[in-house]
């Protein structure tokens, strides 16, 4: 008999846990250009909150897998399910020219920056027209920029914004942090070569296909320039000092891609924010035992089993409780 209380108990949690997170829609948010794909999940009871989580760069997609690039964490979805359990809705999509939100290809070479700033704004008219009354946008990396873009713009209200590893620098800065960390002292040739490309990218010219080593062709293939020239425009820190709306800073202590000096820079930058640093968490989320990138790569970027840090979500939480 024992067993079987304890069975059904087993199985009682398992149905409550389920419920906290059960209430998801799959969206379809009509745009001009196409659809955004997205998936909005609401507590039991609903709520007045709703938080749009931002992906960040490359082939990202809502729930923070881009399997191209064998990126398989599931973080947005994780971080989705707890801040459902913590009493808020949240709304997770893929950007456009990722995932289901699929543009011709033709198109894509004609992506710039401000397409995903005028998507992001667009979610947040869908979250309003929903009838919620409070919008809080949480970037992850290349998405927090995304979100400051949408807060300076002033095209929507934001009633507060929750910056995941995000750039405190401009994206040609964040390039050559990143391509210098993987490239020093081993392949200086090849470092001088990208700081030509990124250089020429910042002043808005085009670079030709034969102009780039094959080995940062990927990177900086001309079908992907206009978008790199656009988002080299914005500077994260003038951006966030225009901000007014409640900010959290969120950095992660072993974070290879946006070292936690980001977090610092933005919160000069606008010193009413609050900046929390997570020790030991990576930029995708989670927490890992080594600084090590190959390392990191192959243990946590790759690992779906893994949650995601221990008092991201609470923290996320506490500050948006603490909004007036």
């Amino acid at each position: 008999m024992r067993g079987f209380i304890n069975a059904l108990c087993t199985m009682l949690l398992v149905v409550c846990a389920q419920r906290a997170v059960a209430a998801s829609e799959e969206l379809k948010i009509e745009t001009e250009w196409g659809n955004i794909y997205a998936t909005l999940s609401v507590p039991e009871g609903g709520g007045d909150t709703a938080f749009v989580i931002v992906a960040g760069s490359g082939a990202t997609d809502r729930d923070g897998n881009s399997l191209s690039a064998g990126l398989k964490t599931y973080s947005y979805s994780m971080l989705s399910d707890e801040l459902v359990k913590g009493g808020y809705a949240v709304l997770r999509y893929d950007k456009r020219a990722i995932g289901e939100s699929v543009i011709p290809q033709a198109d894509v070479p004609n992506l710039l920056f401000e397409d995903y700033v005028d998507d992001a704004e667009l979610v947040v008219e869908f979250l309003r027209s929903r009838g919620f009354r409070r919008v809080i946008m949480a970037g992850h990396s290349e998405g927090g920029l995304i979100s400051l873009a949408v807060a300076e713009r002033q095209r929507v209200v934001l009633d507060g914004i929750v910056l995941l590893c995000a750039p405190g620098y401009a994206m040609d800065s964040i390039l050559l942090t990143q391509l210098g960390a993987q490239l020093m002292p081993a392949n200086i040739a090849l470092m001088f070569q990208a700081e030509r490309v990124i250089g020429r990218l910042k002043r808005g010219e085009r670079v030709a296909e034969s102009e780039i080593p094959q080995a940062l062709l990927g990177l900086f293939h001309p079908v992907v320039q206009p978008f790199l020239i656009s988002e080299m425009q914005y500077d994260p820190q003038a951006l966030i000092a225009q901000c007014d709306e409640p900010i959290l800073i969120v950095s992660g202590g072993r974070d290879v891609q946006v070292s936690e000096a980001n977090g610092e820079a933005l919160l000069k930058a606008n010193p009413g924010a609050v900046h929390r640093v997570f020790e030991y968490m990576t930029h995708v989320l989670k927490d890992s035992n080594t600084e090590d990138r190959v390392q990191q790569i192959l243990s946590v970027y790759a690992n779906s089993n893994i949650p995601i840090t221990e008092g991201l979500s609470s923290t996320i939480i506490e500050f948006v409780n603490n909004i007036k």
